[in-house]
């Protein structure tokens, strides 16, 4: 059983009794209850319409959940739109936000830095535990002789500042906008090449390892 976009508190009750069950996380057992939430549920108060303290309360249930393994991973649930479908009337707005770019940051924001998650921690449920998940057996492993370079180099001390016009997507339409936050991406490496460097992709001829 996976659990998709997990929002309140109510369902992490609801996992905590699933797992108490006997339906342990992934990759330990094949009969799972797993789940994931956004970056975004941790970052803002909770559900739009909610009093500001029930909203308060789903978020740091939300971050403690996922500290403490209850809920296994992390998903961008990244949706961009043209400003057409998101600046008009509410009731014919589409959902969703960017959430690709901002992910790593707003996980450094809302766990890494009060505490709750170490790197380490930030490394098993946004790529370890998401890989196991949907059967990916050469994504999320270990740093080891042998094992494929896949990887993502992070400065853990940078901070920058959230423009929707600069970001890398022809939408606009985040929540972080003017927010500064901490850590940036400066490579990934796809197989042992190098897939960006400092914010641009980089074209698969002329890459190096």
């Amino acid at each position: 059983m996976h659990i998709c976009h997990a929002s309140t508190a109510g369902t992490v009750e609801l996992l905590k009794w699933a797992k108490g069950k006997g339906f342990p996380s992934p990759p330990r057992s094949p009969r799972t209850t797993c789940c994931w939430t956004t970056p975004g549920w941790r970052a803002t108060t909770g559900q739009p319409g909610q009093p500001a303290a029930a909203r308060g309360a789903d978020a740091l249930a939300l971050r403690a959940a996922l500290a403490d393994g209850v809920i296994d991973a992390v998903a961008t649930d990244h949706a961009p739109h043209a400003a057409q479908e998101k600046c008009c009337e509410f009731a014919n707005a589409r959902p969703g936000m960017l959430g690709l770019q901002t992910a790593l940051s707003v996980i450094a924001e809302t766990m890494v830095a009060p505490g709750l998650l170490d790197w380490r921690g930030v490394a098993r449920v946004m790529s370890e535990n998401p890989a196991a998940i949907v059967g990916l057996a050469d994504q999320g492993r270990p740093l080891a002789v042998g094992e494929p370079a896949n990887l993502t180099v992070v400065d853990p001390e940078a901070r920058w500042t959230v423009t929707g016009d600069e970001l890398a997507s022809k939408s606009t339409n985040t929540p972080y906008q003017s927010m500064t936050l901490p850590a940036t991406v400066t490579a990934t490496l796809l197989r042992g090449r190098i897939t960006a460097r400092d914010g641009q992709a980089r074209r698969r001829e002329v890459d190096a390892p």
